[in-house]
């Protein structure tokens, strides 16, 4: 067991939930600080323009982790993992499904390829978080654990195109 693991393991949930979704918003922050510097509009295409700034918050901290994370964390990951266990198929490695969750994740938000680049390395660490909480929590917990993290990252996204 790595320390890394050990520390993680020390932590409850909701602690869990706060280092998770800070990393994940310290990705997200390091994209943006790149993409700026390089230039990029992340935003170009997004049509996120013709939302209120209400329908905005809403539809990106509330309903689009709720329905992201069960199709892309949940329903992908634990298809891929029943099959490989339903067929016995051991020889597809257990985190496939959470990459083939993360590629779709990734091309479901087509809006440019800055923008599909970021999701996809969102949808990485998502994975990451759900195999980790399914691990110790179960996969209800784990769904839950995505829907937060997954929030906490969208609304200081939300925040900081408000702020910029």
């Amino acid at each position: 067991m790595t320390t890394l693991t050990r520390i993680l393991h020390k932590l409850n949930f909701a602690k869990l939930a706060a280092i998770f979704s800070l990393v994940l918003f310290a990705v997200n922050g390091l994209f943006s600080l790149v993409f700026h510097l390089l230039k990029i509009d992340v935003m170009a295409n997004t049509e996120f323009d013709n939302f209120s700034t209400f329908e905005l918050f809403f539809f990106a901290g509330l309903f689009a982790p709720i329905v992201e994370s069960f199709i892309y964390q949940y329903g992908i990951i634990e298809s891929g993992l029943w099959i490989r266990e339903k067929f016995k198929a051991h020889s597809i490695h257990w985190f496939i499904p959470g990459l083939l969750s993360a590629l779709l994740f990734g091309i479901s938000h087509t809006y440019n390829w800055s923008y599909v680049f970021i999701t996809l390395a969102i949808g990485i660490l998502l994975s990451a978080v759900y195999y980790y909480t399914r691990k110790r929590f179960g996969s209800a917990l784990a769904l839950v654990m995505c829907i937060i993290t997954h929030g906490v990252n969208n609304i200081g996204a939300f925040i900081g195109q408000i702020l910029s």
